[in-house]
């Protein structure tokens, strides 16, 4: 599967008014659909900031009507301020309460969005594309940026109310204080570089951020402890660490810095600009050419006229943030909707296995690889057969392994089902069909009965069958060790909570496994990496037993392990090499031959006498 578009892209590329428009509609969308009622209650606080605009009229009115000594004025003036404060006190009150909810509610409706998103992608080759990983910290950086932009477009529409009667008020005061208004552009002309600065800061950081987060896992949890302590590595990770923190923040430091020397350039030439027309307008009053009131409401809206120019500034990055975090967000929903796409199929998969499965020229190259994992390969796993895949690390086992349970899209060739192209059928009823053990297994921190159990949901809190399914993977012994059975807690970082070895984890898995007593295939990935011979042997007897019985319905066993000596069992043995199909046959046969499996299999056996 080749990296889409939007993956390349990261969403960006289209016409900004165009994306801009497209964002604020997600939120402002996304807020109607959690709460209309909320939603219309939280632009009251719009309507306030419309009366605060008042309130150097009223307070120059006041000024005025002290010094002209104007009780008509004073009392005017003292009666709109008051109303017009009460009302947007009250406005404020119930707009902020409502945004203040409504924000939450909508950070969280997107959140769970991009869970589930994130979740139900049926592929996992996006899991290991870099640029995949970034566009996601980014998003993860900015967790609380969807909800906040609720938030932040709701300033836009408050910001623009204050501006537009802010420069209508000045102009009145006097058209020279429109010279003022103009000093303040040159904060909406480098808001421009302030928004490019911004992304590229998040764009420098993402990367660092990734490594700092796994470095700190490492260093804070049982990942690594082990390792840090008897390799004496504390200091190099903490070294390390702190070069990644610092090219995860310094990004934002240098925008800080760069920010703020424009601010003060761009507040050096609005308030002299402010001086020289106040100064300009003061000579005037002498003269009558300007009033005791138009001079103090000017002097009263400079400090306005300078927020006006901030407010400019602030709600065109407030968009710009919205539209990078809402762009993010709509790449992850096209992504998901394009890998949906890409597995149309809509299939039931057949009950049982009459002809088995058949890959034809099956290749895959991972995102971004140089050379694929996987090229022209061509195999039969007849139905009712167990199958050992076999191979030196890096043969192309496990990718091979993924692309048949529908893990991967393949970049060329496909697989079938007794003749019917697995991407016709349902890809999720698909996997309920198959089961297995995998080298990368999870470890779920559960009761044991739940982490054998969740093999088959349904049957999840069933003692009888997850002991059954541990009896089948030979892994009863862990059982018994445990404290409590089944009812045990593991992991030791909950209370009372048992932690256990690398083999044992790994036992619970292949139970887990077992789980499904009717799978069409049973993958088993190097299900006795972690385990000593005995139970190695002990376990492939069982998974023989077990491949025996499924094969009635015509399942396919796929035994996966670089174990040549557990192999003499299979009905057909597969060697991999350079992702590629080196030889298939029986065991014997291939001895026999004296290729490459012979050669690899005689250095084994020599490693084990």
């Amino acid at each position: 599967m080749t990296e889409s578009p939007e993956l390349r892209a990261g969403g960006r590329g289209r016409r900004p008014v165009r994306t801009t428009a497209a964002a604020v509609w997600l939120v402002l969308s996304t807020a109607v659909r959690v709460s209309r009622w909320r939603t219309v209650v939280a632009l009251l606080e719009t309507a306030a900031m419309g009366l605060q605009v008042l309130y150097p009229l009223f307070l120059a009115w006041f000024i005025a009507g002290v010094i002209e000594r104007n009780e008509s004025r004073l009392i005017t003036a003292v009666i709109g301020f008051s109303a017009s404060v009460t009302l947007t006190v009250i406005l404020q009150l119930v707009g902020n309460t409502y945004r203040i909810n409504l924000r939450e509610e909508v950070g969280f409706e997107f959140d769970s969005r991009i869970a589930e998103m994130t979740a139900t992608v049926p592929t996992l080759d996006h899991l290991e594309s870099p640029r995949y990983l970034d566009e996601l910290q980014m998003l993860r950086d900015e967790q609380s940026a969807l909800g906040d932009s609720l938030n932040g477009i709701f300033n836009v529409f408050r910001d623009l109310t204050f501006i537009v009667g802010t420069v209508l008020l000045a102009a009145t005061a006097d058209p020279r204080m429109l010279l003022v208004a103009v000093a303040g552009l040159p904060n909406v002309f480098t808001s421009a570089w302030s928004i490019r600065w911004e992304a590229a800061a998040e764009k420098a950081s993402a990367e660092p951020g990734r490594l700092a987060t796994h470095l700190v896992a490492v260093a804070t949890t049982t990942l690594g402890a082990a390792e840090l302590r008897v390799f004496d590595l504390a200091d190099p990770v903490r070294r390390r660490l702190r070069t990644a923190v610092g090219g995860w923040r310094r990004p934002f430091l240098t925008l800080q810095v760069k920010q703020g020397t424009v601010a003060a350039v761009n507040a050096l030439l609005f308030f002299g600009t402010s001086v020289a027309v106040l100064a300009w307008m003061l000579g005037g009053i002498g003269s009558g050419q300007v009033s005791v009131s138009g001079f103090v409401l000017a002097l009263l809206l400079v400090g306005r006229l300078e927020y006006t120019a901030q407010g400019v500034q602030r709600s065109l990055q407030t968009l710009s943030r919205t539209v990078r975090t809402a762009g993010r967000y709509q790449w992850l929903t096209r992504y998901a909707e394009r890998v949906g796409r890409e597995h149309p199929g809509a299939a039931e998969p057949p009950d049982r296995l009459r002809k088995g499965i058949r890959v034809e020229g099956l290749g895959y190259r991972y995102p971004e690889a140089d050379r694929a994992a996987l090229t022209g390969v061509t195999l039969d796993l007849p139905a009712g057969s167990v199958v050992a895949l076999v191979g030196e690390n890096g043969a192309g086992k496990s990718t091979l392994v993924k692309l048949l349970t529908g893990m991967y899209r393949p970049t060329e060739g496909r697989v079938l089902v007794d003749g019917t192209d697995l991407a016709t059928l349902d890809v999720e009823l698909w996997r309920r069909r198959t089961s297995g053990a995998f080298q990368d297994h999870a470890r779920f921190e559960l009761p044991a009965l739940q982490v054998v159990g969740v093999g088959d949901l349904p049957l999840a809190h069933d003692e009888r069958r997850v002991r059954g399914a541990l009896e089948a993977a030979a892994s009863t012994a862990v059982l018994d060790a445990l404290p409590d059975g089944l009812a045990t807690q593991l992991g030791p970082a909950w209370p009372g909570g048992v932690d256990l070895s690398g083999g044992q984890w790994q036992r619970l898995a292949i139970g887990r496994g077992m789980m499904r007593v009717e799978p069409l295939l049973l993958v088993l990935d190097e299900p006795t990496a972690a385990l000593d011979a005995p139970t190695e042997h002990a376990l492939f007897e069982r998974f023989t037993a077990a491949a025996r019985t499924a094969s009635r319905r015509g399942a396919v066993t796929l035994l996966v392990t670089h174990r040549f000596s557990t192999v003499a069992a299979a009905d057909v043995v597969v060697v991999l090499d350079g992702g590629q199909v080196a030889e298939v046959g029986t065991h014997a046969d291939l001895v026999a031959a004296g290729g490459h499996y012979a050669e690899l299999y005689n250095l084994q056996a020599r490693g084990y006498r």
